[in-house]
């Protein structure tokens, strides 16, 4: 049995989107069609025959409108193959809409269908559609938008040689318009423009901050509408902060078998209703399979469920997978290689092949950590506030050592690196938890950061305090000593970005630094930190990602990204560097405060024990030992090898 709420929208969705009011329209609409279109007379009076409709309110949707006055392939326009996308076609429309799709679902058709129509429909109505590249737009202006326009059978009521009919911007004679432009570097070319609604396609692609310039260009709109659409990559991708920030629609699919509600959604059913091949497959027999009891099951017959219904009407998302739309599920040759494509074919990923062919946002390989990762690690039961929970420090004493590491701020690689400090306690088992973080955005006032660093030192009664050692580091912590603050109980870490030494060294005072302090390898540091995280050696507080202007502090391990870069004088060089798009502040001071943790107590972490991994036994390593007289590939078994 569907959840009430799910049952109560989904009957006024299907009501509001796919209704006509009576059966006289539907008459009448069957009429229409039948017009000759090179008949001008007959054109004039089906235009007359819209107006009367739309006055009796009779299109709830432009939906019923579409193969009355668009053609695409030399037949009558319909969404009948696309219903998905029926959402877009309404005459009340959400505030802000955001659609993360397979590629291949009609994404762009739909959009095009939609701009058209809706254009001619409401005068001087100005839409603004904008994607990453040149290229992009134009395409999307040539081989969607204008054949749409040309091949319309009341095209000539619609332009002329009035309007105009350019790759970047196309009128109408109701004096609407329809403006294309592209913002990959910069959203410049935009500036000056007026529109009643912004549509960004390829969003994913979009630069954050091209975002608040882009929408100011409504900003005296009484419309002021927004329209995202694109293909989702990373978790840290915008079109992802999109989403999350929507309702989160998903396409419920009923199976008649058992009764299960299927959602086509990474988190719920989706790859269970992956059906296999086989030559039967037809709208009849469909691909898709209920993922309880594995019968077939007709994504036709699915409906828009929102996860949070209250968001609905300010900012609607939806998600559309391939696997929901009748080209893919019902065509045999389509489905198998849609399988294929799952099993590496054509050296498609997985990660590509989720957000390719399914729409969904994954991580990839290149991240140091993912989301999944770090949200498994948040197992403190408090959340992280300004001011700290009291089940954060309730139990102090639970742990041998508690430190506050602090990653100072400074501008950063893009001018967005803050000071950061987080207290954290080593348990008697190994296991570090985060107790409380703060990210300070106070600037360059190192006075005032310094007094904030004594103030939760002496809150969370750290045994120790490890902060970078930089020349910003040098003048907090001489604040902090002239305060009173005891120097043996802070640790100075230098970050190096070279594998020539040990993981951490200490560097007592010379002539040159007087101070005492640790050297520490950053990368490999940030490996260590990353792989005790994903073993749930550091554990944290509640996640902290609320939408994308908020992102918290956790996600900030999100940031880090290996890198290999070549060398020309050794072995390729690998780094840790940070996505410039976003900070990694709190992930540097935990790696501070893990390594001098780990330092403290002589316990650095033994991932292979902690995994569970067997150890290779003395007799094990010496039938892998080679003697280093022989060549191996002179004996036997090396002749083999090589095929001889």
């Amino acid at each position: 049995m569907a959840p009430k709420i799910m049952r109560d929208q989904s009957s006024r969705d299907k009501k509001r989107a796919l209704d006509i009011p009576t059966a006289g329209v539907h008459a009448l609409i069957n009429d229409l069609l039948a017009i000759d279109a090179n008949d001008q007379a007959s054109v004039h009076a089906k235009a007359a025959v819209m107006r009367e409709l739309a006055k009796r309110h009779a299109f709830p949707s432009l939906e019923p409108l579409l193969p009355l006055v668009l053609n695409l392939n030399g037949r009558p326009y319909t969404i009948k193959d696309h219903l998905p996308f029926s959402p877009l076609f309404r005459v009340l429309t959400p505030k802000n809409q955001v659609w993360c799709t397979g590629r291949q679902v009609s994404k762009s058709t739909s959009l095009a269908a939609h701009g058209v129509v809706f254009a001619n429909s409401v005068p001087f109505f100005k839409t603004l559609y904008i994607t990453p590249r040149f290229e992009q737009v134009r395409r999307f202006s040539n081989n969607y938008v204008r054949p749409f326009i040309d091949l319309s059978p009341i095209k000539s009521q619609w332009s002329g040689t009035s309007t105009e009919n350019s790759v970047m911007q196309r009128s109408f004679k109701n004096n609407s318009m329809m403006l294309f432009s592209f913002a990959l570097l910069d959203a410049d070319r935009v500036r000056g423009v007026s529109a009643d609604r912004v549509c960004i396609d390829e969003v994913q692609d979009m630069d954050p901050d091209h975002l608040p310039i882009i929408q100011e260009t409504m900003s005296y709109s009484r419309w002021g509408t927004s329209y995202f659409t694109g293909t989702p990559k990373t978790l840290d991708n915008l079109i992802y902060g999109l989403y999350k920030r929507s309702s989160q629609a998903e396409w419920f699919i009923p199976c008649d078998s058992c009764k299960h509600w299927n959602i086509p959604a990474l988190e719920h059913d989706l790859d269970a209703m992956i059906g296999d091949y086989n030559i039967h497959i037809s709208e009849k027999h469909p691909g898709t399979v209920c993922a309880k009891c594995r019968k077939p099951i007709n994504p036709r017959q699915g409906r828009w469920v929102h996860r949070y219904p209250e968001r609905r009407w300010q900012f609607a998302g939806y998600h559309v997978p391939q696997i929901i739309l009748p080209m893919h599920f019902a065509d045999p040759e389509k489905w198998s290689t849609l399988l294929l494509k799952r099993e590496g074919y054509g050296n498609m990923t997985q990660a590509q092949f989720y957000n390719e062919v399914m729409g969904e946002s994954v991580d990839t390989g290149q991240k140091l950590i993912s989301e999944t990762d770090l949200k498994a690690s948040c197992v403190l039961e408090w959340e992280n506030k300004k001011e700290p929970d009291p089940a954060c420090y309730k139990n102090l004493a639970d742990y041998k050592h508690r430190i506050l590491a602090i990653d100072w701020g400074g501008g950063g690689e893009a001018g967005v690196s803050f000071t950061v400090l987080t207290a954290m306690g080593f348990r008697l088992d190994g296991t570090i938890d985060v107790l409380w973080a703060k990210r300070l955005l106070i600037g360059g006032d190192h006075l005032a950061e310094a007094i904030e660093c004594m103030k939760w030192s002496s809150f969370f009664k750290c045994d120790f305090v490890t902060h970078d050692y930089t020349g910003a580091g040098t003048v907090r912590e001489t604040v902090m000593v002239q305060a009173g603050f005891n120097l043996d109980r802070v640790m100075a870490m230098r970050l190096v970005r070279s594998a020539a030494q040990d993981l951490l060294v200490y560097k007592p005072p010379t002539e040159i630094n007087h101070r005492a302090h640790y050297s520490i390898d950053k990368t490999r540091s940030l490996l260590y930190t990353c792989q005790a995280i994903k073993l749930k050696q550091v554990r944290f507080f509640q996640y902290d990602w609320s939408s994308q202007d908020m992102p918290g502090l956790i996600s900030d391990f999100l940031a880090l990204v290996e890198n290999k870069a070549d060398s020309r004088t050794s072995s390729d060089i690998y780094t840790i560097t940070r996505n410039v798009l976003l900070t990694d502040d709190f992930a540097q001071a935990v790696n501070l405060g893990c390594a001098a943790l780990w330092h403290i107590n002589d316990a650095w972490p033994n991932f292979a024990a902690i995994a569970g991994v067997a150890r290779i036994t003395e007799r094990q390593a010496a039938a892998e030992r080679i003697d280093d007289d022989d060549d191996w590939a002179d004996d036997a078994i090396g002749n083999r090898f090589m095929g001889y």
